[in-house]
């Protein structure tokens, strides 16, 4: 686990050979650096083909596929060679979509909502010391609805109550909404404990994409996202945090151009702080890929 601070790197066109662009409409305007993230494999299981979510667990990647697919959790290594396939004996898949972890539990986030609709939003607990004896696993869950939301009508991607992103950090769930229609994301907190709970927004940020997957270093000094937005993969780096209010520190958007139309949806920091992504298939196989974010940053002296 490392503590150290973090701040942003000027980014110097002549030093590392990157283009800058402004975006966005914050009060101050954000700098989109272009970047290449390194292909670690795009020779996954086929079993992986609609992966969505992610966390590093065991020396693992362990992944779930999205809505209506088997309640399985999947692990494979970097090779990309799958190593694990756990089911979920008493729960469906209605549409996962992320996944989050701390010293006991995996958590599913079963909250995918497209249309709008859902008032079933739920994240279910999977203990980790059952995964190491069981191939057939138990959950328990925690349910919960969105309380700034009114209008339950069908929207198809035409609202901004879809949520395919969280992580867990201290005692709480953090959530960011997948906006379809303002391309901005709403921060929610909840309790990791079961039970039923109705959250209100903690923030809001202009990511000028739609995000699919999140995670925050050990220390909790960094929060990254990532997402999409006209079949174009973008990142979010928030540094230096204190608190949970993740986005009133410094922020670097990366416009990961290289992936093409992959649609990205897991993100993970390893127990090193290695960054790294996954996309599932499209015209492109699914992958995983390395994002090298301390580029971007110094360590203060």
């Amino acid at each position: 686990m490392r503590y150290f601070s973090y701040t942003l790197l000027a980014l110097l066109i002549s030093t590392i050979g990157m283009a800058q662009k402004t975006c966005c409409n914050q009060a101050n305007p954000l700098k989109t650096v272009i970047y290449s993230p390194e292909l670690i494999s795009d020779q996954l299981s086929p079993k992986v083909n609609e992966q969505s979510g992610m966390v590093w667990h065991k020396d693992l990647f362990w992944v779930i596929n999205d809505s209506d697919c088997k309640p399985e959790l999947l692990a494979y290594d970097m090779k990309g060679e799958l190593k694990k396939n756990l089911s979920i004996s008493n729960a469906s898949n209605k549409d996962w979509e992320d996944l989050a972890e701390d010293e006991n539990y995996i958590y599913i986030g079963d909250f995918g909502n497209n249309r709008g609709k859902r008032k079933d939003l739920r994240v279910l607990r999977v203990l980790k010391s059952a995964m190491e004896t069981q191939t057939e696993l138990e959950v328990d869950s925690i349910t919960f609805a969105w309380s700034d939301q009114q209008n339950f009508e069908n929207r198809n991607m035409k609202h901004d109550f879809d949520c395919e992103a969280f992580f867990a950090y201290g005692d709480s769930l953090y959530f960011f909404t997948k906006n379809w229609a303002n391309k901005k994301t709403r921060l929610y907190s909840m309790s990791k404990l079961p039970g039923d709970y109705q959250l209100k927004p903690i923030a809001e940020f202009n990511v000028d994409f739609m995000v699919t997957g999140a995670d925050i270093t050990a220390d909790g000094k960094t929060v990254a996202l990532v997402g999409y937005k006209n079949y174009r993969t973008y990142m979010m780096l928030f540094t230096n945090i204190e608190g949970e209010n993740f986005f009133s520190v410094n922020a670097l958007r990366l416009d990961l151009e290289s992936l093409g139309g992959a649609q990205t949806e897991g993100l993970v920091f390893t127990d090193k702080n290695e960054l790294y992504i996954n996309t599932e298939e499209t015209k492109q196989p699914q992958a995983v890929y390395k994002v090298d974010w301390m580029k971007f940053l110094k360590t203060k002296k």
